[in-house]
């Protein structure tokens, strides 16, 4: 019998997860990171999976915000760190140099978090666990060059007197030698004028008939057999002398790798717990990389059985082309529905999206961020994907994949995510038909979550009668004969048999025979369908419109704000500068009468003289009081507003037409350049401007299924209040003056979370709980401005 772990791992096949990891682990620099990837699988432990996900969050901000994170390239060097446990052992310079970089990294990567332990915290925690040895390395470095990967001639005092006698040594001997050729070369004895080595002696090239000629040792004769070469026996001492110095230097050498090695072995264990956290962190940067590449998200772990995928991507469809070229799929699964049924034509992208459903939450419980947003908890997923015939096992298309589904829902429980591609074909279609159902209703029974995909039209209907399956199906343009991916949720889909096969060229008049055998209710049931798609469709389209009106009036409303709040400051400014002109002109009225009295008193000018440049005076001071009241005198408020008057806001120029007003007489609905506001009477001010003429357009603000009410029992916090303001802005714009929200009673956690939301939403007036015959605790009533 097949193991639970065998079907998973055959899953994860049929999936191609691993394509995907070997894709991913092209970012990772260093053998051990790689096997890292290449080895992630579905983990069980939520906890470890979040603190993983959190790990990559920080290095996606890490790599946005931050220096360039120091990752070098080091080789595997567990297998040589395990040598060094055994005692004696000697290593090469080449693996003491490949330690010594494994070593480097780890420690570079630990530096580099030291100053940084607050912004990073799960990495700084993790880079705390490396193990470093500044003292080893310098060891190492100072012993062995690091590009020759030869000991150094300064790594010891004993080396450098060994290399230094070596040198001398040889230079006698060498001179030596000059000296014999010299004596010989006239009698024409060498064969050439150079001296060679052979077997790690000095001797020189000799014809072969002159060998007897020069006293000494041969130690080999040339290919050719016409030299030999010859040590000469006065040099023999000398050529002794240095083997013995070389061996020496040979000594000293294993002496010095001995003690490094020794060294390293002394710490073997920490270096090796430092080499699997530093793969680690090739890892983690890796999945950082490919997230910020390929628009990964951080997916929500739950304990929860709801699953939600908002707008995944196939991953491997991702690498092959681009993000945008890739349509997103939406898809939710709950308690209440359990299972999607899609449907469509041939190459529509049906496996597509049964691939991009699997992946991305392997991906999510793989510790990999998905390409998309993803919700889940953990889900042993399994699949029947792709045609399985066996000859040599005596399996046809339809028993293989009978099979297969014997072995999945003999290990499907309620964590289970199955995933089924054409089920029930290669048999009786109405077999075939009967039997898929009996799978759907036991996956149901088991509580399992579940994907099929099917062209069966009695399995579409099999679907509508099950409240806990929802029918789905793939976009196709009809008119080009193409499928557009595009995921439409609650509608099946129509195979397009007769239509493909009309544009591939076959005959009409077996078509027109074939139509004959199809039947009335499959012919209504496909045009249904069809209806339904063009609905979907068209609204869609009227969704994405409001969706942009929408956004244009949250412009319009921003740029309002912006000119209130510069009014209020400009008026402000206004209102202090006549303030300042008041106390000038209070001070040069006491200075006029002061002057007037003085010039009096004085007697220097006649009294009608004067009177008359008092009053003159006076006239210009009121003139000025009476310019800085305007200034500061604000506009008076109104309240007898009527629908159809003309208005407008403080220091805007555009003018608007009240449409209606509320039942409390304190706001109204007015429109501005055709987008509609909910506007308060305190801002409003008549004028006799004429509102301009827009040109007309479809009112996109009339929402035909717009109601009173919306359910959000069953959602989480989070969800329910983005469901609650949706509805909102659509009443505001359908002039609801009321809406009512269902949240149940329950803990009472759904109802704080709705109350604390509408506390602060600006186009809520008040709220309140539902009277008895209303639904008491269990519903909100909403009055909007």
């Amino acid at each position: 019998m097949i193991s639970e772990e065998t079907l998973i791992n055959q899953s994860l096949e049929q999936l191609e997860f691993a394509q995907v990891l070997e894709f991913l682990s092209k970012y990772t620099v260093s053998a051990p990171g790689k096997e890292l990837i290449l080895s992630a699988k579905p983990d069980e432990n939520l906890p470890k999976l979040r603190e993983e996900h959190l790990k990559i969050e920080e290095m996606n901000k890490l790599a946005t915000e931050d220096d360039r994170f120091p990752l070098e390239n080091y080789s595997d060097i567990r297998g040589t760190l395990k040598k060094t446990l055994v005692q004696g052992v000697i290593l090469s310079t080449e693996e003491i140099l490949k330690i010594a970089k494994g070593i480097r990294a780890g420690r570079l990567i630990q530096n580099y978090f030291v100053t940084r332990d607050e912004l990073y915290p799960k990495l700084a925690e993790q880079a705390s666990l490396l193990h470093s040895n500044r003292s080893l390395e310098k060891h190492i470095y100072e012993a062995i060059d690091e590009s020759t990967a030869e000991v150094l001639t300064s790594a010891t005092p004993e080396l450098a007197r060994i290399r230094k006698s070596i040198n001398d040594k040889s230079n006698r001997l060498r001179s030596r030698l000059q000296k014999i050729m010299k004596n010989v070369s006239a009698d024409d004895m060498l064969q050439d004028d150079f001296i060679t080595l052979r077997e790690e002696r000095l001797v020189l090239p000799v014809k072969v008939e002159n060998k007897r000629m020069i006293p000494g040792i041969i130690h080999g004769v040339s290919h050719t057999g016409a030299t030999v070469f010859l040590e000469p026996s006065e040099t023999i001492e000398m050529n002794n002398e240095l083997s013995l110095l070389k061996n020496e230097e040979i000594r000293e050498i294993y002496r010095i790798l001995g003690n490094l090695s020794s060294e390293i072995g002394d710490e073997a264990h920490e270096f090796l717990r430092t080499v699997e956290l530093t793969a680690h962190f090739d890892a983690i940067h890796a999945k950082s990389s490919y997230a910020l590449e390929f628009g990964g998200i951080m997916p929500i772990l739950s304990d929860d059985t709801e699953i939600s995928l908002n707008k995944i991507r196939h991953p491997l469809l991702v690498h092959a082309k681009s993000i945008k070229q890739v349509q997103p799929l939406t898809i939710r699964f709950s308690g209440e529905k359990r299972g999607h049924l899609i449907s469509g034509p041939n190459a529509g992208g049906k496996t597509v999206a049964l691939k991009s459903v699997g992946l991305n939450i392997t991906m999510a419980l793989s510790g990999i961020f998905p390409l998309g947003m993803c919700q889940t908890s953990y889900r042993s997923i399994f699949t029947a994907i792709g045609d399985h015939q066996s000859i040599e096992e005596d399996l046809s298309t339809f028993s293989s994949q009978i099979a297969k589904l014997k072995d999945i829902i003999d290990f499907s429980d309620p964590r289970a995510m199955v995933l089924i591609d054409e089920i029930g074909t290669g048999t009786d279609p109405q077999e075939g038909s009967a039997l898929s159902a009996g799978i759907l209703d036991t996956l149901i029974e088991l509580k399992s979550f579940f994907v099929v995909t099917t062209h069966k039209s009695s399995l579409k209907s099999y679907a509508l009668s099950r409240d806990v399956i929802e029918n789905a199906s793939l976009e196709f343009d009809d008119r080009n004969l193409k499928p557009t991916y595009n995921f439409l949720q609650g509608i099946p889909g129509n195979s397009y048999a007769f239509i493909l096969a009309k544009n591939i060229g076959l005959q009409s008049t077996v078509l027109e025979r074939s139509k004959k055998y199809l039947g009335s209710r499959q012919s209504e049931l496909e045009e249904s369908i069809a209806v339904l798609q063009k609905y979907k469709s068209e609204a869609e389209h009227l969704r994405n419109e409001l969706a942009q009106e929408k956004l244009k009036a949250a412009e319009v409303r921003k740029d309002y704000e912006a000119r209130l709040k510069d009014f209020k400051e400009k008026r402000k400014k206004k209102m202090d500068e006549a303030v300042q002109e008041a106390h000038g002109i209070v001070s040069s009225a006491n200075a006029m009468v002061e002057n007037t009295i003085r010039q009096i008193k004085e007697d220097k000018r006649d009294a009608a003289e004067v009177k008359k440049d008092f009053h003159k005076e006076k006239d210009r001071l009121e003139k000025q009081i009476t310019k800085i009241d305007r200034k500061a005198k604000p506009r008076k408020q109104e309240s007898d507003f009527k629908v159809g008057d003309v208005v407008t806001l403080e220091d805007v120029t555009s003018v608007g037409t009240i449409l209606n007003i509320d039942s409390g007489g304190k706001s109204a609905l007015v429109e501005f350049n055709g987008m509609k506001f909910r506007m308060k009477f305190s801002q409003l001010f008549k004028t006799e401007k004429k509102v301009k003429k827009t040109p007309v357009r479809d009112e996109v603000f009339v929402k035909m299924d717009v109601v009173t009410s919306i359910d959000v029992r069953g959602k989480r916090a989070f969800e329910a209040v983005s469901l609650i303001d949706e509805h909102i802005s659509n009443a505001i714009v359908s002039s609801l003056g009321i809406v009512t929200i269902i949240h149940g009673k329950g803990t009472g956690a759904l109802r704080q979370a709705t109350h604390e939301f509408l506390d602060t939403h600006h186009s809520v007036k008040s709220y309140r709980p539902g009277k008895i015959v209303e639904g008491g605790d269990g519903i909100t009533v909403v009055e909007l401005m």
